[in-house]
């Protein structure tokens, strides 16, 4: 049996979270995949018994069934994404995977990197693992927000950013939006286009319909 450990509302589990259920996939009805709640409130992920199997201690993890470890969000939903469903996310043919993997790295690195990075270090939760820099907020925000107008472009008579179909590039950016809100941020401010994406979106992925999250497992 294979193990995702993850939680249910921070942006890099919930990449894998999403690609399954785009697919139409519920991770929690999944035979072969056993969910791992890791409370971050607890602090579940610096456990010693986490610790060793990833020392990152960071979700989501894969742990497949011969023991090898996936440590990395854009691995495991590689993985997930070959292993699971009929159409692939990340791209039909050879010039849309690369140009979901173009659409993607703007969407993570231009815009929910720099959020990311805003939160870790203004959030108080975040003081024990970042040696907080309160003048990083500020610039971080503004580089997310500079690049919004691009996606915006981008989504003028389009749905989606690669093709008719949802791909990953979508999944990151709509979660990059979505983080956005906790630092004031509004998605439906940043341009009709991006507010017509974000509400299709929300409305399948929120984190209201996404977060029913069982019971979190002994740690076995």
């Amino acid at each position: 049996m294979k193990k995702l450990y993850v939680t249910r509302t921070a942006p890099n589990p919930r990449k894998a979270l999403i690609l399954l259920a785009s697919k139409g996939i519920d991770v929690d009805d999944m035979d072969d995949v056993d969910v791992v709640d890791i409370d971050f409130a607890t602090n579940e992920q610096m456990s010693d018994e986490f610790t060793k199997m990833n020392p990152m201690q960071t979700v989501p993890v894969l742990k497949l069934d011969d023991g090898t470890i996936l440590n990395d969000s854009q691995a495991v939903c590689e993985y997930l994404d070959r292993v699971y469903g009929e159409r692939s996310v990340m791209g039909n043919d050879v010039v849309q995977r690369a140009q979901v993997c173009s659409m993607r790295r703007i969407a993570e690195f231009e815009v929910l990197y720099n959020f990311m990075l805003a939160f870790q270090h203004s959030h108080p939760s975040k003081a024990q693992r970042v040696e907080q820099v309160p003048e990083f907020v500020a610039p971080s925000i503004a580089r997310a927000v500079k690049a919004l107008p691009y996606f915006e472009t981008m989504l003028d008579g389009h749905d989606y950013l690669v093709g008719d179909q949802l791909s990953f590039a979508d999944i990151v950016l709509y979660l990059g939006l979505d983080f956005g809100k906790i630092l004031k941020v509004n998605p439906n401010e940043q341009g009709e286009n991006l507010a017509r994406f974000y509400q299709m979106m929300n409305e399948r992925f929120s984190i209201k319909n996404m977060a029913k999250a069982k019971p979190a497992h002994a740690s076995e």
